[in-house]
């Protein structure tokens, strides 16, 4: 018998065991992370004969990271299943990004087949990938590795120095990232500068190059493709997370575009040395015609991608690798075959108010990752979607339709933010101490002023600080001209200095009033300012009276 071990539930989701021309030909074994066992369902878990949880390989991970598993728990397993399986009858399969690096250490360290360490390097390592390519005279895009102590001892040369190389706006991300994630498009240099010190793994600059992006999905065995196809994308990747859906659709084959870059997704893995199952290449297709390599996985699209690839080709993708993989053989597709293609929810930071599905021509699946009156927290990965969803058609320009009218579609209606809350409020101690302390000792308003000139309070003395012209048409009953315009030593000689000085202008949309307060404070008065200004206090209906200043 042999021993297949799964190495992550990311890909396998598709995987169809009913096709399995003998299943009791092969034992699978999973090792999955434990915050990833959780994604296998009930009959998911009846094909295993041992499941393996182990801790994931990161302390504290983000949710696209989830899946990685511990190599050192993993090879323990792998240990234990060779005590009574030979090498040449255990075979290690993964088809999450994540987890190539450690699927492949695994065939090395235990000397099993399949590809092993130095024949992932090339596609987890973009600057390895890239520069491969070049030699091959593949056409990729301006590249460099960032170095971060010279972004710390001179962060305006440095930016100079990227921007001569690769022009602007320019594309950093970290080297062996996927969805994504951690990708930043430099505009200008004030988001270079602000740049963290450490990203705490390594990352590449790239030039930004403008262009529709499609995928090409390929399956290899013994260095040929025995399936190549080509989907369209929506939008660039990096706008999803502003808001926009990222769809893409399945290419007829019988389009152009589908030869022209199967062939160069051809050069590439040639040149990268292809390894047996699955590859996704991501390229460019720029308004002068070129094709730009983006980059390039050793496994299938992720999330919905490849269970719309299996309905539209009628090929089950994760069966036919496993088979080249394994030796394992599987019956072929048996579902109905339909034009399909697949979307992914975007989200952003807020709280959901409304779910709201597509109105399309084609029928829609929707698989729902957010609720109504859940919190989103920002982010950047694609894996970290508001959910998915599966188009399907028999009408392929029906579906190439829907394809494009999904450019106007937004999924998630969100509640608009507290404009009372969105800022902290203060402590109530330091709330007293600023409403008692300043507010109240520098701002009175008209219901008091008139209070006590009612009352004949002595001390106090209100200022018209209007233009001579408008304290002669109307102003305070009793009030003292002096426009804050005049106010200086001179003019302020026959103030005396012991009363409390009530300045007003026009209104609340005039600080005339505080202009004055604050001229006469300065040449060391008392004062506080009538808010409100001569508007209310004529609201209020208090006296006022003609008259040029005396």
């Amino acid at each position: 018998m042999k021993t297949a071990v799964v190495i992550s539930t990311r890909g396998f989701g598709v995987f169809r065991h009913d096709l399995l021309v003998d299943p009791s030909e092969v034992r699978l074994v999973g090792v999955f992370a434990d915050r990833d066992v959780d994604n296998l369902t009930v009959a998911q878990h009846d094909w295993f004969d041992q499941i393996h949880v182990v801790p994931c390989g990161l302390s504290d991970p983000t949710p696209m990271l989830y899946s990685l598993v511990d190599p050192e728990a993993a090879r323990k397993v792998i240990a234990g299943l060779l005590t009574d399986t030979g090498p040449a009858d255990l075979t290690v399969h993964c088809y999450d990004e994540q987890n190539m690096t450690v699927a492949a250490e695994l065939r090395t360290h235990f000397g099993l087949r399949g590809p092993g360490a130095a024949d992932i390097l090339p596609f987890r390592d973009k600057c390895l990938m890239k520069r491969r390519l070049l030699e091959a005279d593949v056409r990729v895009p301006l590249f460099g590795l960032f170095d971060p102590e010279r972004h710390a001892a001179d962060a305006t040369a440095y930016f100079k120095a990227i921007v001569a190389e690769v022009g602007l706006p320019f594309i950093l991300k970290p080297t062996d990232a996927a969805a994504s994630e951690g990708v930043l498009k430099i505009t200008g240099y004030d988001e270079f500068d602000a740049l963290p010190s450490d990203f705490g793994r390594a990352y590449e600059y790239e030039e930004f190059v403008e262009g529709t992006m499609y995928s090409v999905n390929i399956v290899s065995e013994a260095g040929r493709t025995v399936f190549g196809g080509v989907t369209e994308y929506l939008v660039n990747s990096l706008e999803v997370p502003g808001g926009k859906v990222n769809a893409d659709i399945n290419l007829i084959d019988t389009d152009p575009r589908v030869a022209r870059m199967v062939a160069f997704a051809d050069r590439a893995l040639d040149a990268l040395g292809r390894p047996d199952g699955g590859s996704h290449l991501e390229l460019f297709h720029t308004r002068d015609d070129e094709l730009v390599f983006l980059e390039v996985g050793a496994r299938f699209k992720g999330m919905a991608g490849l269970a719309a690839m299996q309905r539209n080709y009628g090929i089950a993708f994760v069966n036919l690798a496993f088979e080249i993989e394994s030796g394992v053989k599987s019956r072929p597709y048996d579902g109905e075959q339909i034009y399909c293609f697949d979307g992914v929810v975007p989200k952003k930071q807020g709280v959901v108010k409304e779910l709201i599905g597509p109105d399309l021509e084609s029928d829609v699946e929707m698989t729902w990752k957010v609720e109504v009156g859940e919190e989103i927290e920002s982010s950047n990965s694609l894996l970290a979607n508001g959910g998915t969803f599966l188009v399907s058609n028999k009408d392929y320009e029906a579906a190439y339709r829907d394809f494009r009218r999904l450019a106007e579609y937004r999924p998630i209606r969100y509640a608009e933010p507290s404009r009372v809350l969105g800022v902290r409020p203060a402590s109530p101690e330091n709330a007293y101490a600023y409403f008692q302390g300043f507010r109240l000792a520098c701002e009175t308003d008209p219901f008091d002023v008139h209070h006590d000139l009612e009352e004949g309070v002595s001390g106090l003395v209100v200022l018209d600080v209007r233009r001579t012209a408008a304290y002669a048409t109307e102003h305070v009953r009793g009030a003292v001209s002096l426009p804050h315009q005049d106010i200086s030593h001179e003019t302020v000689k026959e103030l005396a200095p012991e009363p409390l000085y009530v300045t007003y202008g026009w209104g609340p949309s005039c600080n005339g009033g505080t202009r004055a307060a604050a001229k006469l404070s300065a040449l060391g008065f008392k004062v506080k300012e009538m808010i409100g200004g001569f508007e209310y206090w004529k609201r209020g209906g208090y006296p006022t009276e003609e008259g040029t200043p005396s």
